[in-house]
Parts: structure tokens; C-alpha cells; sequence
């Protein structure tokens, strides 16, 4: 069934509508890849259809959502590291810092081979220039119509951002072992229901789902959670197969 909640507009279900979405309510419940599965996310995939690991998560992560909402599409903001070439003579290699680009991004339910449903979400993304770049700068420094218009189109529920592997080269540095601490104040109200991060340590992909408690269930979410991550391996057999392959 679909939603019943009108106040999310892009469909995703709320188990409890009155509740309020505060830092403080925050959870997250996560799924994970084998270390198998993921060498194969990493190696057999993009070599059938000369593919990227995001393209493979949000094809993945397109057929979970629109199986969760009951919807024909979601609308998403995606995350990204913002380091994407302005023009070749501005280089920011040296640059340090936390450089982020945001971007809405509509995932369309896709039925049959899941090949199609890959290839369509490649495409899509291939077709937004510089990566999403471009958006943060139209919304809040542009002209006062252009703000004024991307302001008032619909808002996504869920954001996505792929963190990449941690399992890089040996360094001086590691990630410490004990809490950072809470990054937001708990009376703060979050922007989005969903917070999904991917991530690859320890050689295994893992998807975290961070939510408000004061919205859904855990049991709910965890669903959600497992379903990408068997959307993923089905995306994995099908590109392991014989008949995978194409453009």
C-alpha cells in the first residue's frame, strides 16, 4: 500500500505521522555485503555494462525505495565529494578541506532484466553535468527567480552518499576507535527522514540507514536496508551472468 502521510509529498511511509523528526529521536540500523559479494561489486560489475560502483548502488537503491513507498519514483538528494573539474586551470589537489556537492536525483522504479534498470541509471547520471555541481551554486547564489524556482519544487526525503573504500594504503593515521561525539544538537530537527551512507571496510560493503525513531519502527527500516542490499546482489548475478554485457 501506498503512503497515507500527505505531509512527505515523494511517498516515503511514516509508522507514526505526528512524530517529530529530531536529532535526538536518531537511530540507524545498517546491512552489509559479504567480502565476496563486494570483490564482485568492485571487479565483475563495471566490466559488464563499463559501469560505476554509484551507478550500481542507486539502481539498487531506485528499486528498494520505490518497493518501500509502493511509488512508481522517489526523488533523492545525492551526495558527492565536490572535487569535480571546474576548468582545467583550477587546481584544488592541495586544497584541504571538506568539499561537498548535493543534488536532487529521480529514481524510477524499473521492471524486467536488470541489466535495462542499470543501464537506464548510468545514463540518467551521465547526463547531469559536472556531477551535481552546478546545483548548490543555482539554488543559493544564482539569480533571485532561479533560487525562488528550486526552492519551491519538491524536496527529497532521503539522501544518499557513497563514502568509497577505507581499506586504501597503509598510512600514519587510522580512524580512532572511540566516539567523536554527537555532530548536531538533539533539539535540532533533521532535514531528511532517511540518511543512507555506503562504505567499504574491512574488504565488505556496508549500508547504514539513519532514521528518526519518533517516525518508524526499527523493524521497518531494517527492512528497507535489507532490501538494497538483495537488490544489490541481484544487480551481482545478473552482470555475473552470460547474457550480461552491453553499453
Amino acid at each position: 500500500e501506498g503512503p497515507t502521510n500527505t505531509l512527505w509529498s515523494w511517498g516515503l511511509p511514516v509508522d507514526f505521522p505526528n512524530g517529530e523528526n529530531t536529532e535526538a529521536s536518531v537511530q540507524s540500523v545498517s546491512a552489509a555485503l559479504t567480502a565476496e559479494e563486494t570483490q564482485a561489486l568492485l571487479k565483475d560489475v563495471p566490466q559488464a555494462y563499463h559501469t560505476e560502483i554509484n551507478d550500481v548502488l542507486l539502481a539498487a537503491l531506485g528499486q528498494a525505495l520505490t518497493c518501500w513507498a509502493g511509488a512508481r519514483a522517489v526523488l533523492i538528494e545525492l551526495e558527492g565529494h565536490g572535487r569535480e573539474e571546474i576548468t582545467p586551470d583550477i587546481d584544488v589537489s592541495r586544497t584541504v578541506g571538506w568539499f561537498t556537492t548535493v543534488y536532487p536525483v529521480k529514481l524510477e522504479r524499473q521492471e524486467g532484466n536488470p541489466g535495462e534498470a542499470l543501464k537506464t541509471v548510468k545514463e540518467q547520471l551521465r547526463r547531469i553535468p559536472r556531477r551535481g555541481l552546478g546545483y548548490g551554486l543555482l539554488r543559493y547564489l544564482g539569480g533571485e527567480s532561479t533560487r525562488e524556482q528550486l526552492r519551491t519544487l519538491p524536496q527529497a526525503e532521503a539522501t544518499f552518499n557513497y563514502l568509497g573504500q577505507m581499506d586504501g594504503a597503509a598510512s600514519e593515521f587510522s580512524p580512532a576507535l572511540e566516539s567523536r561525539g554527537p555532530e548536531h544538537s538533539p533539539h535540532c530537527r533533521r532535514s531528511h527522514l532517511i540518511d543512507i551512507t555506503g562504505i567499504i571496510a574491512g574488504g565488505c560493503l556496508r549500508l547504514e540507514w539513519t532514521y528518526s525513531a519518533n517516525l518508524h519502527r526499527q523493524a521497518t527500516i531494517q527492512t528497507a536496508a535489507e532490501t538494497f542490499a538483495a537488490e544489490l546482489r541481484k544487480l551481482i548475478a545478473h552482470c555475473q551472468s552470460p547474457e550480461a554485457g552491453g553499453h
